[in-house]
């Protein structure tokens, strides 16, 4: 009896063993791929201001104002000069558009842009650009910062939206 749980103390052992090793695969890392504006493209955590340097949606329990998501990402030809740029949905400030990029410069570029975001209406885009590792975050991290200003047929104003690449790190959201 004794001899017969040693046999099966060494058998499950074994099984044990077998399983385990054979699960060990090791894989490459994955290239990672990137659309022909990167870095121009992504998610931007940003606040966005009028010409006086208010915060659009500021009170006076949350001076700093809405936070948006600005996305920029490529066109559906991943074309190399040309982006999308979107920010909100119905508010007076959105946009949605494809703007002309300077990759080499990283700026965003564009005049009567057709608004999507606001049917009948146009934005210009009167400086834009990126800028690679300018922002410490709280959590000690740095990312991408990005600031546009632009003009706006919806209200006739002119706009600045200044944020960072977006981290996903709770810190920094």
């Amino acid at each position: 009896m004794r001899n017969m749980k040693a046999r099966n103390l060494i058998y499950i052992l074994f099984v044990a063993v077998v399983f385990t090793s054979s699960g060990c695969d090791t894989y490459s890392d994955q290239e990672v791929e990137n659309s022909a504006i990167y870095p121009m493209s992504g998610e931007w955590l940003s606040h966005v201001y009028d010409a006086s340097g208010n915060a659009f949606g500021a009170t006076p329990a949350n001076k700093a104002g809405s936070l948006f998501a600005l996305r920029t990402y490529n066109t559906t030809n991943n074309d190399a000069d040309k982006a999308w740029v979107k920010l909100g949905t119905t508010q007076a400030v959105a946009l949605l558009g494809k703007v002309d990029v300077n990759l080499s410069e990283k700026a965003f570029i564009g005049q009567n842009i057709s608004n999507q975001a606001k049917a009948g209406t146009t934005f210009n885009i009167i400086e834009g650009k990126v800028i690679l590792d300018a922002v410490k975050l709280p959590s000690g991290a740095v990312a991408d910062s990005i600031y546009i200003k632009y003009s706006t047929t919806v209200d006739g104003a002119t706009y600045i939206v200044k944020g960072h690449r977006r981290t996903q790190w709770t810190d920094t959201e």
